[in-house]
């Protein structure tokens, strides 16, 4: 009976802190000709910073055919009308215009991402960063020389301090009821 009670006790902490996470992939595949990336387009606002275009051009390699993006300025910034886990984004180009991302949650720097120097491989940038951002900096000191492609990001729910708190208080309150049956049990036998 004790070990039943346990098991069920840890199962429904577990199933509250699973919270579900949308993964989305920004590909930009669906923009027709070349422009400027429209504010919403793939749930980011975009500050009419970035422009997108299909045409081949070496080392400007896109991770997903035809588009990519690009900006002309140092720190190119994307934001999002409700906090996200900012995953990272595919980056191409020349190696001395190495690439960093800075997030930003309600104005506050929270996390700076290692460095990458592109090249005509598209290669991953990780944000290497778990937590809730509502804004993207891409920062480099020569933005008019890489590509980005496939920015990725997850909605949903990040446990909170405060649900590790309970979750933690709750084995707690099972282990103490355990103890307390078992003791109980004993001075009856």
């Amino acid at each position: 009976m004790i070990g039943k009670t346990l098991t069920a006790g840890i199962a429904i902490a577990m199933a509250a802190l699973a919270v579900p996470a949308y993964a989305n992939v920004v590909t930009f595949d669906d923009l027709p000709g070349d422009g400027v990336v429209p504010d919403g387009y793939g749930g980011i606002i975009w500050n009419g910073q970035w422009n997108y275009y299909l045409d081949s051009q070496p080392p400007y390699t896109p991770q997903s055919t035809p588009t990519r993006v690009y900006d002309f300025v140092t720190n190119g910034t994307f934001d999002f009308s409700s906090p996200v886990v900012f995953n990272g984004a595919y980056f191409s180009g020349y190696d001395y215009a190495p690439v960093q991302f800075q997030l930003y949650l309600g104005g506050s720097l929270v996390a700076t991402s290692g460095s990458l120097a592109p090249n005509a491989t598209p290669t991953f940038l990780s944000s290497g960063y778990s937590g809730w951002v509502d804004e993207v900096q891409v920062v480099s000191p020569s933005p008019d020389y890489f590509v980005m492609d496939d920015v990725t990001y997850n909605q949903g729910a990040v446990p909170e301090p405060v649900s590790w708190a309970m979750f933690i208080g709750g084995l707690g309150c099972v282990g103490g009821s355990m103890r307390y049956r078992r003791k109980r049990s004993v001075s009856f036998a």
